[in-house]
């Protein structure tokens, strides 16, 4: 990412199965959890076996029942409809940014979220 106090892992990279939307929010928290004091966000990117559309319904249905969770902004990225993006506040202090980007004439799709967390230090 080329930011200091940012740690980015692939989630079913390797896997035989297909990523989905929940397993993308569960690393996100893990490593949310695992996170280093001062680090300043953590991402995730996975691969799915669908497309766009489906992979950003996905994504808002695994938000959609987290508790407290806040949809600020979701749509197309580009004229051509082949990014998506969303902004969430999932959980107090840290803020989800979620893109999808799809793959191979739509038929999958790369996930990508990085959660901000607030910190006290403002950064110049």
């Amino acid at each position: 990412m080329g930011r200091s106090g940012a740690r980015e892992e692939e989630a079913g990279a390797g896997d035989s199965h297909a990523s989905t939307a929940a397993s993308l929010l569960a690393e996100l928290d893990r490593l949310s959890a695992d996170r280093e004091a001062g680090e300043g966000q953590v991402a995730v990117a996975l691969r799915m076996d669908e497309g766009l559309v489906p992979a950003a319904r996905s994504v808002l249905q695994v938000y959609q029942g987290v508790e407290g969770a806040r949809l600020y902004s979701s749509g197309y990225l580009d004229l051509k409809g082949n990014a998506w993006g969303a902004i969430v506040q999932a959980r107090s202090g840290c803020i989800d940014v979620v893109t999808v980007a799809a793959l191979e004439e739509d038929s999958a799709s790369t996930v990508r979220a990085v959660r901000m967390f607030a910190t006290d230090d403002a950064e110049d």
